[in-house]
């Protein structure tokens, strides 16, 4: 089972965030934050303690910012009082910036990232304290396409946001039992089994075969109208479902659809444009991967 991290920081940290969270994805490592988990309107309290219930580690993103924010100090301390409890989850500092480590956290094994070079080693020794291989590949400098947070930072100029469970990373939904989906996600089953969840942003169809989960798309409702004329980048729709592109490689482009293989989850994943204002859809398959 794929090990599961809170990611605790503040909001200043968010870039230096949201590349770990991709690293840590990269390596099979499924991540808790809060943008992508927490609805607006939702309680924060609420959902952040049933984050921290659902996870193996606690990863501390320590910096002059987010020891004094109130919010990571009561995420810290719920976290520490589960692990003094005998609760499996452990508390992981990662020193962001320098600064001086709470008392609580002194003594512990911490990784260093204060430094853009210090960043490969910090990345190997917090891998490897959370029991997985570490991969060298996933730090590869030729790889292409934007990074996760150039992608959500394009996905803002044509007003998508990155859009929350059970909408965000979709592939994770792959293979598994139908019947466990239906749990996860909610919304309709049709009368072969297949599964529908709608809301105002986005629509999601996953479909089955047998027991399990063999194919997904995921209709973008609220993306710009794209014109024949126009160049289609698919990459601001891969932002959006929390989808690193610099994780896929692409395989095809065409003026209105762009297929790419994910090589580490074996799946093919299309991002397709209706012009003419309709909805841009994004399918997952692991059927024709590699074909």
């Amino acid at each position: 089972m794929s090990k599961r991290v809170f990611l605790s920081h503040t909001h200043a940290d968010k870039p230096f965030v949201r590349r770990l969270a991709s690293d840590l994805e990269a390596h099979g490592i499924s991540y808790w934050l809060d943008e992508a988990e927490i609805k607006v309107g939702q309680s924060l309290i609420e959902k952040i303690r049933q984050g921290l219930d659902s996870v193996d580690y606690v990863a501390a993103v320590l910096s002059p910012n987010s020891i004094s924010s109130p919010w990571v100090q009561r995420e810290l301390d719920v976290a520490m009082n589960q692990e003094i409890s005998g609760r499996e989850v452990k508390v992981l500092p990662i020193l962001y910036k320098p600064v001086e480590l709470p008392g609580f956290l002194l003594g512990k094994f911490y990784a260093d990232f204060t430094e853009e070079q210090k960043y490969p080693e910090g990345l190997k020794r917090l891998i490897e304290s959370i029991g997985v291989v570490f991969n060298r590949s996933v730090l590869d400098s030729s790889r292409t396409g934007a990074t996760l947070g150039e992608a959500l930072d394009r996905a803002s100029v044509i007003n998508l946001p990155m859009l929350f469970a059970p909408f965000h990373r979709p592939f994770q939904y792959m293979g598994m039992n139908v019947d466990e989906v239906f749990e996860i996600v909610g919304g309709e089953r049709n009368a072969v089994g297949n599964i529908f969840v709608e809301n105002d942003e986005c629509r999601m169809f996953l479909e089955r075969e047998g027991s399990f989960v063999s194919f997904i798309e995921v209709e973008l409702k609220q993306t710009a109208p794209f014109n024949q004329d126009q160049e289609f980048d698919p990459e601001p729709m891969l932002g959006a479902l929390s989808i690193n592109p610099s994780e896929l490689e692409l395989v095809r482009s065409k003026t209105h659809c762009h297929t790419y293989y994910d090589h580490r989850k074996k799946l093919k994943v299309t991002v397709m444009c209706v012009y003419d204002g309709g909805p841009i859809s994004v399918g997952f398959s692991s059927k024709y991967y590699g074909m």
